[in-house]
């Protein structure tokens, strides 16, 4: 898997401040890609949330906090493997953080839109992974 860090805080990348003719212009997997990248930054703050929410509740000698530091660990690696696809904008809010790796964005521009459509779909099959995983430690409490 290709795995390059853009913005640690997903909060980017969207067709907004896109004309409509920029977009009309945008291929269906490329415009797939926007959308799967969207989706999963919402999933992932889900994630995140109910992860957090979990770690509230649970002591610090419950067999399952191990299991969610370690999941907790395997997050912050797989949030690095978010990239922002070329093309498009950054809406970051005022105070957040906002580190690109322009580097990174460059070597995906040379990437087919359906090879940006593989790796954002890549990506969320990473993160589908950690919340099935967050679920069977939840269950198994």
């Amino acid at each position: 898997m290709l795995s390059l860090v853009s913005c640690d805080d997903h909060s980017h990348d969207s067709h907004e401040g896109q004309s409509d003719k920029a977009i009309s212009e945008m291929s269906d997997d490329r415009l797939m890609s926007i959308e799967t990248h969207e989706d999963t930054k919402r999933l992932g703050k889900e994630f995140h949330v109910k992860l957090a929410n979990q770690f509230a509740k649970t002591e610090l000698t419950d067999s399952s906090f191990p299991l969610l530091a370690e999941l907790d660990a395997n997050y912050v690696v797989w949030s690095k493997t978010l990239v922002k696809i070329p093309g498009t904008v950054c809406d970051h809010e005022e105070g957040e953080e906002h580190i690109h790796d322009h580097a990174a964005e460059a070597r995906l521009e040379k990437l087919s839109d359906e090879e940006l459509l593989e790796l954002q779909k890549a990506i969320q099959e990473e993160l589908m992974g950690l919340m099935s995983r967050l679920d069977e430690i939840i269950s198994n409490k």
